[in-house]
């Protein structure tokens, strides 16, 4: 603007002293005219050359962001790794179910037949051993005890019997050979109390109850005690009051109440604090599982993921699913492994480490990763190779140890959209 400014004052001036001499007044306007003219000239270049490097400068930042602080990574939930080696890990995925370990599994079916007189436990109670579930009166068990409470009385006799006899030989009053028959039949009637005892053992009675049974009263004869033979829970129940119930009748043979077979238990106790978990398995890959590989087991219903070791494989091929069998005891201790729940279950069977792995959470559509720079977050195209369930492996396009971010990488993809898009609208 300046030059403009002297250049017209000059032009003035000239053109009033020399207004008679036109030849000399026409060069010098010319001259003057191709002075600006050159000037407004080297003006629009430099324009020129402001705008080309201004459109360089956009178009090496239009795949770039700007730094973020670390409140806002926080805040938008971008996480930054450093590129590594890994290892890839290939799983089989099978489906499978929680049961009762049968190993641990008691079925409670009365010794005798007899009347329900009692039922001390309901379905879900949690029982010790020992503990009593219920009791029956029994004309079984009434005849048992008062054989062995019989022959009890009969061996206190026949052993002070012998006694007598025995001093009257030492004194010759009687001979060798009738104390040997009294002998004779005190060890007969030893042996048959013997017999009483384990008919009461084999009913369930234990020794100590066996060994008290002449100081209890004659109401309790008749009884016969259901006893839980493991700590565990009731899952089934089938006994009620009233019900008369028998190890081996088959067939509703009383009419009064119920009477259950030996294939139906008053009570089923199981011991929860193991469970089995069951997986059907194709031939396919079967081959890939071995005893004691370790499975990673999930679930649907909020349960944390545990970890158990394959502890059975069947070796028969199931004719109507064509699977097989395999199984892994679970610890339970608290109980929330049910039976009947759905599961899946993960076993290793291909691991290989690679040069470079990231999270699949990095890797964008396009095969482009955002690599951080001293200025801010720059799209990268990379080639990818092999992957696993969460990784994948990088071939080119990411350097070991260079800067990356591993996750929230949509985020700053949208942002950077929304920055491109703004910018070609600022400049329509």
């Amino acid at each position: 603007m300046r030059i403009c400014y002297i250049l017209v004052l000059s032009l003035i001036l000239l053109t009033t002293v020399l207004i008679s001499q036109n030849d000399a007044t026409k060069s010098l306007i010319g001259y003057i005219s191709n002075v600006y003219q050159d000037s407004q000239s080297e003006e629009h270049d430099d324009e020129e050359n402001h705008e080309e490097h201004e459109e360089h400068e956009e178009h090496e930042d239009e795949n770039q962001l700007k730094l973020l602080s670390n409140a806002q990574r926080r805040e938008l939930g971008i996480k930054i790794s450093t590129a590594r080696s890994g290892i890839l890990r290939n799983y089989i995925t099978l489906t499978g179910e929680i049961a009762l370990n049968e190993e641990n599994l008691v079925h409670l079916v009365p010794r005798v037949e007899g009347i329900v007189l009692k039922v001390n436990k309901k379905l879900g109670n949690r029982v010790k051993k020992g503990e009593v579930m219920a009791v029956l009166e029994s004309r079984e068990v009434a005849d048992a005890k008062a054989e062995y409470l019989a022959s009890l009385e009969q061996v206190a006799l026949a052993q002070d019997n012998y006694n007598r006899n025995r001093k009257l030989q030492r004194k010759r009053l009687i001979s060798e050979q009738k104390l040997f028959e009294f002998k004779q039949t005190l060890l007969e009637i030893k042996i048959r109390n013997q017999s009483a005892a384990r008919k009461l053992h084999a009913l369930g009675f234990s020794n100590a109850y066996v060994k008290n049974l002449p100081k209890q009263s004659n109401s309790n004869l008749t009884k016969y005690q259901m006893v839980a033979p493991i700590d565990g829970i009731v899952v089934e129940k089938h006994i009620t009051l009233g019900e008369i119930l028998s190890p081996n009748v088959s067939e509703f043979a009383i009419a009064e109440g119920t009477v259950l077979s030996n294939e139906s238990s008053a009570f089923v106790i199981a011991d929860l604090r193991t469970v089995w978990v069951n997986f059907d398995v194709y031939p396919s890959d079967l081959l890939q599982i071995k005893k004691n590989q370790t499975v990673i087991i999930s679930s649907n219903d909020g349960i944390a993921k545990t970890k158990a070791s394959i502890s059975y494989i069947s070796p028969v091929i199931d004719k109507e699913t064509r699977t097989a069998l395999i199984r892994s005891i679970l610890p339970n201790p608290r109980g929330q492994w049910r039976a009947g729940l759905f599961v899946t279950g993960k076993i290793q069977v291909k691991s290989r480490r690679a040069r470079i792995v990231v999270p699949k959470t990095a890797l964008q559509n396009d095969n482009t990763i955002f690599v951080v720079t001293k200025d801010g977050y720059a799209l990268q195209t990379v080639k990818v190779g092999k992957s696993d369930e969460f990784q994948v492996e990088i071939l080119s396009g990411l350097r070991k140890g260079q800067a990356y971010v591993s996750k929230g990488g949509l985020i700053l993809k949208a942002e950077l959209q929304k920055s491109l898009f703004a910018e070609a609208g600022h400049s329509h």
